[in-house]
């Protein structure tokens, strides 16, 4: 491997780019397992604590995945993640749709909670308001790709609402009722560590880097009529945002 070049640009961008490289032009296969830190550092003539902060940029855009005691491995997702645009609101469902790509859904649990200071100051209604709290994971390709929980109002989605039919998206179900019109939707996108309950919930380790989407939906009045924390594995997929 060749060892990086002295330039302007941090040494730790420099290792990313050169290793998101070898990824990308087949040296290192999808779940073919790297060299170890002291090898990869020896290779690229870096210090171990400059390639650690390469490996957890690449591992926080989904191109690698680092297993506690066992080493790290070039996502075995790498290039058939699901890509889409966050300028465009359009569900999970379908944007995997879009891609021909199959989910399923489980895990669901629908109960009705009473808003807390931040879900109040989220929907703009008072401290204790009722509302209807949506649980599931949804799963892309036979993995857990998302852990999803959503919350409305019960006045506009009552608990009832989410009957039999419903696979696992409540921006779908919202867009579908003719009564209410989904006119927009502030989202957030940060990256976060797998608590014990998201690594159960994506069968992950704790600690696993983690995409937090978290949105609000608005209608067409400006009200906001829901609010979600939707949790990704960046491995699985790729963001983007078109700008004009």
């Amino acid at each position: 491997m060749q060892r990086l070049k002295i330039n302007k640009t941090p040494l730790h961008l420099q290792a990313r780019r050169h290793l998101l490289s070898l990824i990308e032009n087949g040296t290192y296969q999808p779940g073919e397992q790297l060299p170890s830190e002291i090898d990869l550092a020896a290779q690229l003539g870096i210090s171990r604590p400059t390639l650690r902060e390469a490996l957890l940029n690449l591992e926080q855009e989904g191109a690698i995945v680092r297993k506690h005691g066992v080493g790290t491995f070039v996502s075995s997702a790498w290039r058939s993640q699901l890509e889409g645009g966050l300028e465009r609101l359009e569900s999970i469902l379908a944007l995997a749709a879009r891609q021909e790509m199959t989910t399923q859904m489980r895990g669901l649990s629908v109960e009705q909670v009473l808003a807390d200071e931040e879900l109040a100051g989220r929907l703009d209604i008072a401290s204790g308001t009722p509302l209807t709290c949506v649980r599931r994971t949804i799963v892309v390709k036979h993995r857990p790709a998302a852990y999803m929980v959503d919350y409305s109002p019960v006045t506009i989605l009552p608990p009832e609402a989410l009957g039999t039919s419903f696979s696992g998206s409540v921006l779908d179900l919202l867009m579908r009722r003719n009564s209410l019109h989904v006119h927009e939707a502030l989202a957030e996108i940060t990256a976060i560590n797998a608590n014990a309950l998201l690594a159960e919930q994506l069968e992950v380790e704790p600690g696993q880097a983690l995409l937090l989407l978290t949105e609000t939906l608005f209608a067409d009045d400006n009200t906001p009529i829901e609010f979600s924390r939707n949790y990704f594995l960046p491995d699985l997929f790729r963001f983007h945002v078109l700008r004009r």
